[in-house]
This record gives C-alpha cells, sequence and structure tokens, in this order.
C-alpha cells in the first residue's frame, strides 16, 4: 500500500499542505453493533492537486469528506486545515475556518430558488458582511469562466442541470479558497455534461492552484486526477492511476455499443 499520508507523485503548485486528517476514525452504533465507517484513515492534499476518493455505496467516502469539510467531528484523530489543527476548536470557529479556506459542490447544487445565478453566486460573500454590489462584482467574472455571463439574471429552475452545477461550482470558488470538496459533483449529469464540468474542475485547480478533492463512482473521470484513493471497510488505500485506466477500459469494452450511457 502506498503511503497516502506523504504521498506526492504529483507536485503541487507551491508545495503547501491545504487539507490533512491524521489518523482519522468514526463509528455509529447500530443497536448493539458498532460499525467503524472510519479506520485510521490518513490524508494529505496540496495546493494544486486534484484526488479522487472512489469506493462503492455505504464505503465511507461522504463520511470522510464531511470530516474533511469540519461537517462532522471524527471520534479519533484530527483534521488540519491549512497547517491548523481543528481537534479542539468551538463549532463557531470551525465554521469560520470551513468559510474561509474550504468550498463545497454536492450532488444536488442546493441552489436559493429565489435568486438569480449571479446572486447565488455572490451569497457566500454577502453571508460574511461583504456589500452585494461588490460580492457580484467578484461573482460575474466566476459566471463568465463558467460559460455562463448570459444566464446570469436566469433563476436555478430556468437552468439545464448542468449549468446548476457550474454555478455551484463557482459559488464554491467565489471565496477563494484553498480546497473545494466535491461530493459526486457529476452524479446527476448526463455524460457529455459530466466531461464538460469535470474539463471545469481540472482547469479551476490548475490556473487557481486550488486543491479539489472529489468522491466518484465515475472510474472513467477519477482515472483524469492526479491521485486515486479507494475507501473500502473504512480504510483508504491508494490505487495506480494506470489501473484505474486499465479498468475502466475493461468496463467500456463490456457495454454494448449503440447503448446509452
Amino acid at each position: 500500500m502506498t503511503d497516502i499520508m506523504h504521498q506526492t507523485s504529483t507536485p503541487s503548485n507551491d508545495g503547501r499542505i491545504v487539507l490533512e486528517a491524521r489518523d482519522l476514525g468514526r463509528h455509529y452504533d447500530d443497536g448493539e453493533q458498532r460499525i467503524d465507517v472510519l479506520r485510521h484513515v490518513s490524508l494529505s492534499v496540496h495546493a494544486g492537486q486534484l484526488v479522487a476518493i472512489v469506493g462503492a455505496s455505504g464505503s465511507g467516502k461522504s463520511t470522510l469528506l464531511h470530516c474533511l469539510g469540519l461537517l462532522d467531528r471524527p471520534d479519533s484523530g484530527e483534521v488540519l486545515v491549512c497547517g491548523q489543527s481543528t481537534r479542539s476548536m468551538t463549532e463557531s470557529d470551525r465554521s469560520r475556518l470551513r468559510n474561509e479556506r474550504l468550498g463545497f459542490v454536492y450532488q444536488f447544487h442546493h441552489l436559493l430558488r429565489e435568486f438569480s445565478a449571479l446572486d447565488n453566486i455572490a451569497m457566500p460573500l454577502v453571508v460574511r458582511g461583504t456589500s452585494l454590489r461588490q460580492a457580484r462584482e467578484c461573482a460575474g467574472p466566476l459566471l463568465e469562466r463558467m460559460g455562463l455571463a448570459a444566464r446570469a439574471g436566469h433563476f436555478p429552475g430556468q437552468l439545464s442541470g448542468g449549468e446548476r452545477q457550474r454555478v455551484a461550482l463557482a459559488r464554491a470558488l467565489v471565496a477563494s479558497p484553498d480546497c473545494v470538496l466535491a461530493d459526486e459533483p457529476t452524479g446527476n449529469l448526463d455524460r457529455r455534461t459530466a466531461f464538460q464540468m469535470f474539463d471545469l474542475i481540472e482547469s479551476v485547480k490548475r490556473d487557481q492552484s486550488v486543491a479539489v478533492v472529489v468522491v466518484t463512482h465515475d472510474l472513467e473521470l477519477a482515472a483524469r486526477a492526479d491521485r486515486v484513493l479507494n475507501m473500502g471497510d473504512g480504510v483508504l488505500k491508494e490505487l495506480d492511476t494506470a489501473s484505474v485506466v486499465t479498468r475502466t477500459a475493461e468496463i467500456q469494452s463490456k457495454m454494448p455499443t449503440g447503448g446509452s450511457n
């Protein structure tokens, strides 16, 4: 097993570790049975690095992402964000650090339906005390980068699924986070739109030196990451990217030709 705590096969833009998990443990009690969801999980993510986490449903991928994103507390171990230990932080301090350093994209966009695309992107800055005018000025260039400048005044119900996810990605980036955590961001998208979304994620991490951690079931997309990790039985293991590509090709070769994805 590769040492995923300090694996650096793909160097980051500046070498900084922006997100780190040290010996995380998380369990739940199901009646008299204890279920260990995370077992001694350690991980380091560098600036400008795209990390994909794959694994079966129920393997602990989302639990790990929630712990990394300070949305859940591990039972043991600690999470460090830009070198700051969060082990003994209050909830308000964790919330502040999360809002300052991390961005989130989910399978469901969670856009506010009563606000336009532009204002949905601006909202995290408004919540932090930035004026709406200034927040919109920051949101505008991101909307343009997502190819949605013409949709600025449209509401979520007027956007396609792919457009809504691009707005969600822009919203995650508006506060200039060090790391974006994405939980199945392409799960509800068709194949073509999923690849377009992943293209945007890759360009963001490359051009802005933002670290991205993506949880996905899609091996073909995962193979495009700098690193691929597999979660199984609560244990995180590094995968060889070449083997992921090979496995993806095997799966595709068994698909019926002319069938839909």
